[in-house]
C-alpha cells in the first residue's frame, strides 16, 4: 500500500533519528528541488541551517555548497528524474576551516504506483581519504613515469609469469627492440639473453619469486644487431598491500667500456706484474702512509729478506741509516705536498750486515680527485757504482792536493828561512833580544802549523756523515788553503757575507772539496792577475754561493758539455774534477750553474738547502 504524502512525512520523522547517528550524505528532495529531509551530516558537510532547511532549495538558503555546484546539482536532478536511472556524482564542498570534503552522491528519483514523481533521495558518502590516496597515486606514478624514463638505466617490469608489462626509453635505446614489438607478443623478450646464460636466468627468476633476494650481478645480453654488451643487472620484486608478489623489476646498466677498460688494466697489470716479477730493481707500492701494500720478489735477492709483506714492513724501515732519515722524512713530506716524482738517494743495510747504497725513484699515484692513492717507488743498488765515483772523488783530491803542495812549499819555504836566520842570531844575541826573536819564531811556526793542518783536514779520509757546520768557516778555511796560490798568480780572493748566515746541513769534508775544486778552476783561468769574489746569500731556506773570476771565460757550446766524464777545457786536464763537484752538488739535493763570456770571466753559482726540510 502505497503512502499519502502526510502519512509519509511523519514517518520520516521518525526515520531522521535513526539516520543521523550515519556518517553518510542521506537527503530527500521533492521534484521542485526543495529538500524535504536530510541527516545530521548532510547538512553539516553543506552548512545549511537545520531549523529552516525544509521547503527550500540550496540557491534559496545560506549554505557552504558554491554556485557552481548549485547549478550542477539543479542539472543531475533533473537527469535523475527524467530518465528514472539512479545518476552517480562527485562534489567537492569547501569547509569555514578551508578544508575540502568531496562526496560521492548517488541520485535516485521515486515514483507512486502510478508512475507520479514523490521524491529525489540522494545518499552519498565521504571519499577524501579515497581522493587523497588517489592523488598521492598519481604523483607516485607521475614520479614513477619520470624515473623509467629519466634515467639511462634500461628498466624492465614482468609479472610473476614473466608476461612482459613495461619497458622504458632506455630499455628500447640499449637492446633496440621497441615496447610494442614486446608487448604485443611478436618478440619475447628473452631473446635479448645469450643461450648459455637463459640457465642461469631462469635460475634466477625461480628465486625471485620463491621471495629470495638476488644480489646484482654482471653478466652478458644481446642487443637486435647481434651485438654482446657487457651489464650490470639488478632485481626488486613488486608487491600488493597485503606483501604478495605480484611481479618483478628487472635493471640494466650497460657496462662494457667499464668491462673493457677493466680487462685493459688487467692485461696491463699482467704485463707490469711480469716485469716487476722478473726486475732486478726493488719494486714496491707503498700507501700515503708509508706502509708497503706490495714488494717485487727482488726484495729477497738484493737485500736478502724474505719477500713477505708484512715482514718487510716491520723491519724494512729499521733498515735505513740514522743519517739518511731526514733527507727522506724531507723528500717524502716534499711528495706529499706537490704531487710529484722524485729521486733520491739513501743507505740500507743488508740481511748480512753490509750498507747497500739505493737509487730510488719514487712515483706518486693520484686518484680522480688528485689524492695521492699510493706510492710506487723502483730503487737500484748503486753501492758499486757509488764506490768508483768516491775512487774518483779521492782521486781528483789527492790531484788538486799535489798541485797545491808546491803553493804549500813555497809558503812553507819562507817561514822557515825566518826561523834558520833567528836561529842563527840567538846564538850571538843577549836574553831580551832572544825574547823578542822566540816570539817571532813561536808565530811563524803556527803559520806552518795552520797551513799544514788546513792541508791534512783536506786530505785526510772521512766518512760520509751529515751534520750541521758553518759554511763561512767552510770558506775561510779552502781560502786559507788556496791563498798562496793565488798570491803566486797575483790573484786576491774577497769573501763577502750575508749576516747571520745558518748552518747547513752537510758532508763537510765533500763541500770542502767542491769549492777548492771551483776556486783552483778560477784561478787557472786568471793568467794577468785580478779578483776572484766569493759571495753567500740566503734566499728563502737556501744559501747561494757565487764565485766570480775574471779569467779568460768558457765558449758557450761548451758550457752545456760541463760535468761530463773527461770533457775539459784545460789542456792537462782530466775532466773529473767538475763532475765530482756535480755528484756532490746533487748528493746534498742543490743545484750549480754556470754563467761566462770569453774575456770576461765565469760566475759560477751554487745553490744548497738550509735544512733536509727544504730539499730543492
Amino acid at each position: 500500500m502505497m503512502l499519502t504524502e502526510n502519512e509519509l512525512l511523519p514517518r520520516l520523522g521518525v526515520f531522521k533519528k535513526l539516520i543521523d547517528v550515519l556518517p553518510e550524505f542521506i537527503c530527500l528532495k521533492n521534484r521542485d528541488g526543495e529538500w524535504i529531509e536530510a541527516n545530521e551530516f548532510a547538512l553539516q558537510v553543506c552548512g545549511v541551517d537545520r531549523c529552516s532547511y525544509k521547503g527550500k532549495s540550496l540557491n534559496e538558503q545560506n549554505s557552504l555548497c558554491s554556485e557552481g555546484m548549485i547549478q550542477r546539482s539543479r542539472k543531475t536532478d533533473k537527469k535523475a528524474w527524467e530518465t528514472g536511472h539512479p545518476i552517480k556524482i562527485q562534489e567537492e564542498v569547501r569547509q569555514k576551516d578551508g578544508s575540502y570534503i568531496y562526496l560521492e552522491l548517488i541520485k535516485q528519483a521515486t515514483y507512486d504506483e502510478e508512475g507520479n514523481p514523490l521524491y529525489l533521495f540522494v545518499t552519498g558518502r565521504d571519499i577524501t581519504q579515497h581522493k587523497e590516496k588517489e592523488e598521492e597515486l598519481s604523483v607516485a606514478l607521475e614520479l614513477l613515469e619520470s624515473v623509467l624514463e629519466g634515467t639511462t638505466d634500461a628498466i624492465l617490469i614482468i609479472d610473476t609469469n614473466e608476461s612482459l608489462i613495461r619497458v622504458n626509453h632506455s630499455f628500447e635505446n640499449m637492446f633496440g627492440w621497441e615496447e610494442h614489438e614486446l608487448l604485443n607478443g611478436d618478440i619475447d623478450f628473452h631473446i635479448i639473453i645469450p643461450d648459455e646464460f637463459k640457465a642461469e636466468s631462469k635460475s634466477i627468476m625461480g628465486l625471485l619469486a620463491e621471495g629470495s633476494t638476488v644480489p646484482s650481478f654482471e653478466t652478458q645480453r644481446v642487443r637486435r644487431d647481434g651485438l654482446r654488451i657487457d651489464v650490470s643487472i639488478s632485481f626488486s620484486a613488486i608487491r600488493n598491500m597485503k606483501g604478495r608478489v605480484i611481479g618483478f623489476c628487472l635493471i640494466y646498466r650497460d657496462i662494457t667500456a667499464h668491462k673493457k677498460v677493466e680487462r685493459a688494466l688487467r692485461e696491463s697489470e699482467a704485463k707490469y706484474r711480469v716485469i716487476a716479477e722478473h726486475s732486478k730493481d726493488l719494486i714496491a707500492v707503498a700507501n700515503p702512509s708509508g706502509e708497503l701494500i706490495y714488494s717485487s720478489p727482488s726484495h729477497e735477492a738484493i737485500l736478502g729478506l724474505t719477500n713477505n709483506l708484512e715482514e718487510l714492513n716491520r723491519i724494512l724501515f729499521s733498515r735505513i741509516h740514522p743519517d739518511d732519515w731526514e733527507f727522506l722524512r724531507a723528500a717524502f713530506m716534499k711528495a706529499r705536498t706537490k704531487k710529484k716524482p722524485f729521486t733520491f738517494e739513501f743507505r740500507l743495510m743488508h740481511q748480512n750486515g753490509d750498507w747497500l747504497v739505493m737509487e730510488t725513484n719514487a712515483v706518486p699515484v693520484l686518484n680522480e680527485w688528485n689524492e695521492i692513492e699510493s706510492f710506487v717507488t723502483i730503487a737500484r743498488d748503486i753501492t758499486a757504482t757509488k764506490e768508483t765515483e768516491e775512487l774518483i772523488r779521492k782521486s781528483e783530491k789527492l790531484s788538486v792536493l799535489g798541485e797545491l803542495a808546491a803553493g804549500v812549499a813555497h809558503e812553507i819555504r819562507n817561514p822557515l828561512t825566518s826561523l834558520i836566520g833567528f836561529a842563527q842570531l840567538l846564538k850571538e844575541t843577549d836574553e831580551a833580544m832572544k825574547d823578542k826573536y822566540v816570539g817571532i819564531m813561536l808565530t811563524e811556526l803556527k803559520r806552518i802549523n795552520d797551513i799544514v793542518g788546513e792541508l791534512m783536514l783536506v786530505a785526510k779520509p772521512q766518512a760520509v756523515h751529515f751534520e750541521y757546520s758553518s759554511l763561512e768557516d767552510m770558506l775561510q778555511s779552502v781560502i786559507r788553503l788556496l791563498d798562496t796560490q793565488a798570491i803566486i798568480k797575483n790573484i786576491e780572493i774577497k769573501l763577502k757575507t750575508d749576516k747571520d748566515i745558518p748552518s747547513i746541513y752537510c758532508v763537510e769534508n765533500q763541500l770542502k772539496q767542491l769549492f777548492i775544486n771551483l776556486l783552483k778552476n778560477s784561478i787557472e783561468a786568471m793568467d794577468q792577475g785580478g779578483v776572484i769574489t766569493l759571495t753567500v746569500m740566503k734566499k728563502k731556506g737556501s744559501i747561494t754561493i757565487r764565485i766570480e773570476d775574471q779569467g779568460s771565460g768558457i765558449p758557450k757550446e761548451r758550457i752545456e758539455k760541463l760535468g761530463e766524464p773527461f770533457y775539459t777545457t784545460k789542456e792537462k786536464g782530466t775532466g773529473l774534477g767538475l763532475m765530482v763537484c756535480y755528484k756532490i752538488v746533487k748528493e746534498h739535493y742543490g743545484s750549480i750553474s754556470f754563467e761566462s763570456e770569453e774575456d770576461r770571466g765565469t760566475t759560477v753559482q751554487v745553490k744548497l738547502p738550509i735544512y733536509p726540510f727544504s730539499v730543492v
